[in-house]
Formats: C-alpha cells, structure tokens, sequence
C-alpha cells in the first residue's frame, strides 16, 4: 500500500492532468508511482530479512561459543580437581572441591550430567541438579556456571521472577566468567516480565559493563526495537 501522501499527491496531479486533457499521461505516472512504492518495499523487506538473517547467524554462534565455554569449564574444572586430590595426599581435605570430593559428591560430573539436561531440554531436572551442585559445592569453581543454569532453567519453564533472582546472584560471585551472560538474561526476563524500563536499563549496562562482549549485537538490537528509531 503507497502511503496516504503519495496516494494524495498522485490524485491531485491526476485531477491537474485531466483538466488539460492529459489523462493518459497521469494513468502512466500513476502507474510509475506504483511501481517505484512497490519496489521501495520490496529493498526494505530484503534489508530487513538480511539483518534478520545477519542476527540470526550471529546468534548461532554466540550459542556454540557458549558450549564450547561450557565444555571448557568442565574440563579445566576436572584438572583443577586432580591437581587438588593430588595436593591432598598426605593431608586432611579442606573446603571446596577437595571436600565435596571427600564428602562423595563429584560436582564436575554432577555439573556436567546437570547441563547435558539441561540441554536436553529436561528443565525441571537440571534446575535440581544444579540446585544440588551449589548446596553440595558452593565454593566449586563451577558454582557460579550452576548458578547461572538455574536462572536458565528458570526462564526456560516460564518462571521469569525466579530466573531474575538467579542471574543476578550470578553477579555476586567474586570471580565469575558468566557476568555477561546473565546481565544479558536479566535484561531479558525483564523483558518477559513485561518491565521495559527495566529492561532497558539492563541492556544498557551490558553494553557499557561489558562493552566486550559477544552479546553486545543482540543488546543493541533489542534496545533498538524498545526504544524506537
């Protein structure tokens, strides 16, 4: 549909022309008019289907970088708990991995059975091995990836609240490498919760917290389509 504008100019020149006798020339300008609207909207459904296309493959990404983070940490956190074991010998355990080993809990296996669930898209399940992992574990150098799971698995079952309880405590941690990742869920459960200022708010400080990080093309387009051109 050309719009209101366009469609008022061309009925007045067409008056004009008709009035002198030119109709058949205001029928072809008419005519060129449609044409020229129809190809404009046809360059600006390409131009949005190649942005979206263009998010899309950048969103894939950011989500198989995810999982090799993730497979990363599990191995690095196994090595972490070998070395600990081997430091042991000899001594009584102390606290973190070492003693949640000693206690019989494993929370690189519990961690990565958890997000092989989650994965899996079995939610409830994973929520409660994580949960496990960080009464068991809550000083494993996974701690804070489980706590983040939680805030995943939360959003994933549509509890949105309780997801944004869970990624923000993932900011408590002192040493985490998944503050960007829940700073960007926590934008977006405010987002699901409906709570736009919020949201808002929150998209901007991960842009400026972590002006680094992989996610700041999708918190720039989100902030795009809340806040308008």
């Amino acid at each position: 549909m050309r719009s209101l504008q366009t469609t008022f100019s061309a009925v007045i020149l067409a008056g004009a022309l008709a009035q002198f006798g030119c109709a058949a020339g205001s029928d072809d300008l008419v005519a060129r008019l449609d044409a020229s609207d129809a190809d404009l909207r046809d360059h600006v459904s390409a131009l949005e289907r190649s942005l979206d296309a263009a998010y899309d493959r950048e969103k894939a990404l950011a989500e198989r970088l995810r999982r090799v983070e993730e497979n990363v940490a599990i191995v690095q956190a196994r090595v972490a708990d070998t070395g600990e074991r081997i430091d042991s010998l000899g001594r009584p355990p102390t606290s973190g991995t070492v003693a949640a080993a000693a206690a019989g809990f494993d929370a690189t296996s519990a961690y990565a059975a958890a997000y092989a669930q989650h994965q899996n898209q079995d939610y409830d399940a994973a929520l409660a091995a994580f949960t496990k992992i960080l009464e068991n574990a809550p000083t494993h150098t996974l701690a804070d990836n489980a706590q983040y799971w939680i805030g995943e698995s939360h959003y994933a079952l549509g509890r949105f609240r309780q997801a944004l309880d869970a990624f923000s405590a993932v900011l408590s941690f002192e040493t985490t490498e998944k503050n960007d990742d829940a700073q960007l869920m926590i934008a977006r459960s405010y987002l699901a919760l409906g709570e736009k200022n919020q949201a808002v708010s929150a998209f901007r400080r991960l842009l400026s917290a972590y002006a680094d990080s992989e996610y700041g093309e999708a918190a720039r387009k989100e902030l795009r389509y809340l806040e308008g051109p």
